[in-house]
């Protein structure tokens, strides 16, 4: 009988020091138990939700919710040109967006000393495109959009062309903006304006680590961007007329071709109507119209046409000139026109 009181004794002294000594180490090593939990939570059905939080997190830091007509990009490997970016966002209210590169730029990768490193091969070839690992985002609704970048090789990284590339900047104002230790902006600038194809591009400024907001507001205000809604301004031989525009695909394209100036040189026909060539085709939808005097039409998809009388076909409407008849008849009637188109 003592000997199975003492056997019973042994088995739960054993059983007390194995959870004692299981403790331990916990109680020791708050990080690697921090750790572990949140491994451990991870795999139940409760660590769904923080799971969705993070992936909600990234996708705001990654896609503007458009609080502003102003949007900063920025693309910044040792936070120099991001610091900048974040003076810009605090003077002007912008929303902002990072570009950060799918294979992340080591400091191997920028040694330009270098000549078998990442960047001195992408610098040297100008089709190379790095892919962004950042979620893609909509511009629509970005009136003012500046783009930041350091200066690579005298060069915009290449990186920079792969995200001009892939949006469409319409109308909105874009301004580069760049970082080195002494280089300027170069031809950088113009390059990524070249590579967009779209928006009206502004002249670029480089800076310094050590620029001020105070430096960066004299250099902003004196851009001359203007507030409010940019709007498609439409000249006859130099008179503005005042157009109240369609809200249809056709506009839209035409709104791209006028931020880099359109000419179009109209002559009379049919008594009337003016008819140009507007130099491209863009999207058309014709429906059988019956024009009056004012209304401005796309006609075959590449020539514009505006009535000071009127005409029964097929045509895209484009708008229609808010003046009264008589004034419309002697600004288009007396003899060949020059209309312009410009974004103001």
């Amino acid at each position: 009988m003592i000997r199975k009181i003492l056997s019973a004794l042994c088995v739960t002294a054993m059983a007390l020091a194995a959870v004692s000594c299981g403790a331990a180490p916990s109680e020791s090593a708050s990080d690697t138990t921090s750790g572990s939990t949140v491994t451990e939570a991870a795999t139940t059905t409760e660590a769904a939700t923080p799971t969705e939080v993070t992936s909600e997190a990234t996708s705001e830091a990654t896609k503007p919710d458009a609080k502003s007509d102003t949007l900063v990009v920025v693309f910044s490997c040792t936070g120099t040109t991001k610091s900048v970016a974040d003076k810009i966002v605090s003077i002007t209210g912008a929303d902002l967006y990072e570009i950060e590169a799918k294979e992340p730029y080591t400091d191997a990768d920028r040694d330009w000393t270098d000549k078998n490193s990442r960047c001195t091969k992408e610098q040297n070839d100008k089709s190379a495109r790095p892919e962004i690992s950042s979620s893609k985002i909509t511009l629509d609704g970005y009136k003012t959009i500046f783009i930041g970048y350091p200066i690579w090789f005298g060069q915009e990284p290449r990186i920079m062309d792969t995200f001009v590339e892939s949006y469409d900047f319409g109308t909105a104002a874009v301004i580069p903006f760049c970082t080195s230790g002494s280089s300027g902006i170069g031809s950088s600038g113009k390059d990524l304006a070249k590579n967009a194809g779209s928006g009206s591009w502004l002249e670029g400024k480089r800076f310094g680590s050590s620029v001020t907001e105070d430096e960066l507001k004299s250099w902003i205000g004196s851009l001359g961007l203007q507030k409010g809604e940019s709007t498609m301004v439409l000249k006859i031989s130099g008179t503005e007329v005042p157009v109240i525009w369609e809200d249809n695909a056709s506009v839209k394209e035409l709104q791209k071709l006028a931020a880099s100036g359109l000419k179009i040189s109209m002559s009379k026909y049919g008594g009337f109507e003016q008819v140009g060539p507007i130099g491209q085709k863009i999207t058309r939808s014709d429906n059988q119209t019956t024009t009056a005097p004012g209304d401005i039409v796309l006609y075959s998809g590449d020539q514009m046409v505006i009535f000071y009388g009127s005409n029964s076909w097929s045509y895209t409407r484009l708008g229609k000139i808010d003046l009264p008849e008589d004034k419309i008849k002697e600004l288009l009637s007396n003899g060949d026109v020059t209309v312009t188109l410009e974004i103001k």
